[in-house]
């Protein structure tokens, strides 16, 4: 079986991968709206892809201004097409292996029934003026795992909730309580 890239899991990148795949290359502005992230998220995606060798950009002149273009490079398209295909067998359950469970099963057979944890995740955010798709970028994951998380339905990993806590400058008990508990402090 193909192996999954690693630097390509995160679906900011793969996303940023997939869309150069159908164009020579793209203009930075247009990559950022499609992608809906800031400069500065883009700009840190681009950096990491174009350090493995997957991505290059040039300045040019476009309109009377400059501005950045991102090409693909063959590397880099090897990868995406290897890593699409590992993803393609894991969809197609080719090479399911049971003591691997990658699937989020329900919250009762990973917690004995416990109550979700609740969290501060949505009040900090609206906070910060910040979107779903805003955290999600400076977490690395999908727009729809901070919903599942903030609405209840998902309570991260250990390692996500460090992550969280540090992109929001707090500990983790500051932003995740037992829900008998009102909030930090409680």
């Amino acid at each position: 079986m193909p192996e999954l890239d690693a630097n390509l899991h995160a679906p900011a990148r793969l996303r940023l991968m997939t869309m150069l795949t159908a164009v020579s290359e793209a203009e930075f502005s247009t990559l950022r709206d499609s992608l809906e992230v800031s400069d500065s998220v883009l700009s840190k995606r681009v950096g990491a892809l174009a350090s493995l060798g997957y991505v290059t950009s040039r300045k040019g002149v476009h309109g009377g201004r400059r501005t950045t273009w991102i090409s693909l490079t063959a590397p880099g398209r090897a990868a995406l097409g290897a890593h699409v295909a590992a993803l393609r067998e894991v969809i197609a359950g080719e090479h399911a292996d049971p003591d691997r469970r990658t699937d989020v099963r329900p919250r009762a057979d990973l917690q004995d029934g416990a109550d979700p944890l609740r969290n501060r995740l949505r009040e900090l955010r609206a906070a910060r003026r910040w979107s779903q798709a805003d955290l999600a970028d400076r977490l690395d994951v999908s727009r729809q795992m901070v919903d599942a998380i903030e609405a209840g339905r998902f309570d991260p990993s250990l390692s996500l909730a460090f992550r969280i806590a540090a992109v929001f400058g707090g500990r983790i008990e500051d932003l995740f309580f037992l829900p008998q508990a009102t909030g930090p402090e409680a």
